[in-house]
């Protein structure tokens, strides 16, 4: 008949486990163990892969791996959920904004020739509303893509999140450029 035996590590791993976070200090009560000790062998079971040390101030928090992989993706819908925010403040701003142009777009293919020429159009000394506007139309544009691209992502890992804090990045700055032109364009 096999004979189960548990360790004290063993017993520290399963703590972590049901518990999914717990502080060092926490665990030391709860097993009768000093935290020194605890530290060695939690320290030793982090370079195994059996659990993680994360560290909030100075206190360090013993997580069972499992949550560690849960709380990775809850960061990531969280960053998503800011960049997701920014774009759609920044669509709404754009969207009130009015300017004078005499520029028609009439389809898409209109719209192509301006993403060709946008380069130029946010290096542009002279300002005018035609200017201004092709540099609004264009962010316009460009969020609304980024924000059709991010409701169709099913599960956010960390290349994604970094493409879209390029791309949002790229926009912030056009978008700089674009209040600055308006500020112009208004003084008139």
């Amino acid at each position: 008949m096999p004979i189960n035996i548990t360790t004290a590590v063993d017993s520290l791993v399963e703590l972590v486990n049901r518990k999914g976070r717990i502080s060092l200090e926490e665990a030391s009560k709860e097993l009768g163990i000093p935290e020194n000790i605890l530290n060695e062998w939690a320290s030793f079971l982090e370079e195994e892969n059996v659990i993680s040390i994360e560290y909030k101030f100075t206190t360090p928090f013993l997580i069972a791996k499992s949550t560690k992989i849960t709380i990775d993706i809850k960061e990531l819908e969280r960053e998503i959920e800011v960049i997701t925010r920014k774009l759609d403040y920044m669509l709404s701003y754009l969207e009130k904004q009015e300017i004078q142009h005499g520029m028609f777009i009439e389809d898409l293919k209109d719209i192509k020739k301006l993403i060709v020429k946008e380069a130029s159009i946010f290096n542009q000394k002279k300002v005018n509303g035609d200017i201004v506007y092709a540099q609004k139309f264009i962010l316009e544009y460009q969020v609304k893509i980024l924000i059709n691209k991010i409701k169709k992502i099913k599960k956010p890992d960390l290349v994604i999140i970094n493409e879209l804090k390029d791309k949002l990045e790229i926009i912030l700055k056009r978008k700089e450029i674009f209040d600055h032109n308006l500020k112009i364009l208004k003084k008139g």
